[in-house]
């Protein structure tokens, strides 16, 4: 068997495609990748145990099937700079020519044989086409780019380590929370954090969307994603986390996104170890006056714009706050304040809720 591709295409589809291996070293197929050419459609498939991930490139040649160790082989085809390369395998040693010829040894199964990687979609394959929603590549660049500041990277409630994809794209970790005004499944899924950074690979703007059961496809021209929802939707508390996001705030104030994450990041200096990472924010008529806990660094940093004024005051984690105002897509922060829980900053079809400290947390 023999296949033969030009050099970038191929370096641009294994890029893409290792980005689907979590080569987790518990895991042996976690750590391969399939090379399929069947009826002129090129194939590299990869998984991390849950998802798996198929990237496609027609290409003219006879059918060609193996699977090779990902790290050793992209690395060599990274370095490859031949316009044009071949991959030829003969008694389980795949030859692999472009600017020198490599030879390197497939992995085999208990009775000596190549082995087949699995390929949840051809076994799932249906005779007429299933019926599909349409997600924008734009619209997960937008999840990835703002809602992911507000994921938990924990596991003490599992089901907020994911994103609630519904009427709206809801993350929270209980001290912020993200909401994305885009409609996209009538309904909600629960889907993990690994999947949706693998659907960053895509670069067809319309994706269609596949769900039955506890399964979930998404797929373009040249790329589809394989996988399963995410268990414990119902832990996701929808109806208390929309509210606040829904939550009304009579006072606002628009500031510069560029002053404020400098002005924060000198703050921050005089944060000390036992401050609980505290800054307090008051809100004047000129301005917000930004202060460590010990009042030994405070700044004011003044409105570009502020409506219906009120002097307010609240303390909160200058950690959170940097990654909220970083998260945000404006060259301007649209701050919402004067309630007692929390502030709001919203950007269009984006809402940021950050959660303020208690009297006691302070």
């Amino acid at each position: 068997m023999k296949l033969s591709i030009k050099t970038v295409v191929f370096q641009e589809m294994v890029s893409r495609a290792i980005k689907g291996a979590s080569q987790d070293k518990m895991m042996p197929l976690t750590s391969l990748m399939a090379i399929q050419l069947k009826d002129n459609l090129l194939t590299l498939i990869t998984t991390d145990a849950s998802n798996t991930l198929y990237i496609m490139h027609d290409v003219e040649g006879e059918d060609f099937y193996c699977v090779v160790q990902v790290e050793q082989f992209s690395k060599l085809i990274s370095k490859m700079t031949s316009e044009n390369l071949s991959l030829e395998i003969k008694d389980a040693i795949l030859t692999v020519k472009g600017n020198g010829s490599y030879k390197i040894e497939l992995p085999l199964d208990e009775n000596g044989e190549m082995i087949q990687f699995p390929d949840p979609v051809a076994e799932d394959k249906q005779e007429e086409m299933p019926e599909t929603v349409e997600m924008k590549l734009s619209t997960i660049k937008t999840i990835l780019a703002v809602n992911k500041a507000s994921l938990a990277i924990t596991n003490e409630e599992p089901a907020y380590t994911g994103y609630y994809v519904g009427e709206r794209v809801v993350t929270t970790n209980r001290d912020t929370i993200c909401g994305l005004a885009v409609n996209v499944f009538d309904e909600p899924v629960l889907i993990s954090s690994e999947m949706m950074n693998l659907l960053d690979v895509m670069t067809d703007e319309k994706i269609k969307v596949y769900s039955e059961d506890d399964i979930i496809e998404f797929f373009s021209d040249d790329c589809i994603l394989y996988g399963y929802k995410m268990d414990g939707i119902e832990d996701f508390a929808i109806d208390i986390i929309g509210s606040l996001i829904d939550e009304k705030f009579e006072s606002s104030c628009k500031i510069s996104k560029t002053d404020f994450l400098a002005l924060l990041d000198r703050i921050s200096l005089f944060v000390g170890e036992y401050d609980n990472k505290a800054v307090t924010l008051t809100f004047t008529d000129k301005g917000i006056d930004v202060s460590s806990k010990q009042s030994n660094g405070i700044e004011t940093i003044t409105y570009m714009d502020s409506k219906n004024f009120k002097p307010y005051s609240c303390i909160l984690d200058i950690s959170m706050l940097i990654l909220q105002v970083k998260a945000n897509r404006a060259d301007s922060v649209v701050i919402q304040y004067g309630n007692d829980n929390s502030i709001k900053i919203v950007d269009e079809d984006v809402t940021q809720v950050i959660a303020l400290y208690s009297d006691d947390a302070e």
